[in-house]
């Protein structure tokens, strides 16, 4: 697996819930950088012409483009009703930032529901085991208008996946 130095000393992929996981080796504050989302590049329209496992755990970094992370860090990024941290785009790149303290030993996870655009198809059954699990991860605007308003406020929502 591709890591950086800084990802190597920070952060270790473990066995997790629903597979494997990234998990913190330090503690991280809100608003501090944990890792950079990272990888090969996909067209929104090649998308379907993609391997499986190049597309699995792809972002989407714009209208039309994703970023596939296959092999590094943001392969092993889990899902969670309750997220500790989110996405946010930088300069042409996606960056892993904690919305909540981290603590050293904690699993990093983003709401997957906060980085699925309007025109994305793509859906999950949720088994992320949190008291307020949804069962199903799906594209954000299909998120309660109460949770939507929350995400938005708290700046969850990457401004290219709100269209």
């Amino acid at each position: 697996m591709y890591q950086t130095l800084k990802e190597k000393k920070e952060l270790a992929v473990k066995k997790a819930k629903n597979g494997k996981g990234v998990f913190v080796k330090k503690n991280f504050k809100p608003g501090q950088s944990i890792f950079q989302f990272a990888g090969e590049l996909i067209a929104c329209d090649e998308d379907d012409d993609t391997d499986e496992q190049t597309r699995s755990n792809a972002i989407r970094i714009s209208k039309d483009w994703f970023v596939s992370p296959k092999g590094r860090m943001g392969d092993f990024l889990n899902h969670s009703c309750e997220p500790n941290a989110k996405v946010v785009k930088k300069d042409k790149k996606l960056f892993i930032v904690a919305i909540s303290l981290i603590s050293k030993g904690e699993e990093v996870a983003i709401d997957y529901s906060t980085i699925i655009a309007a025109d994305d198809s793509w859906t999950m059954k949720c088994k992320c085991g949190s008291k307020n699990c949804r069962k199903m991860v799906g594209k954000f605007k299909s998120l309660p208008k109460k949770l939507r308003d929350n995400y938005l406020a708290l700046g969850l929502v990457p401004k290219h996946i709100l269209g």
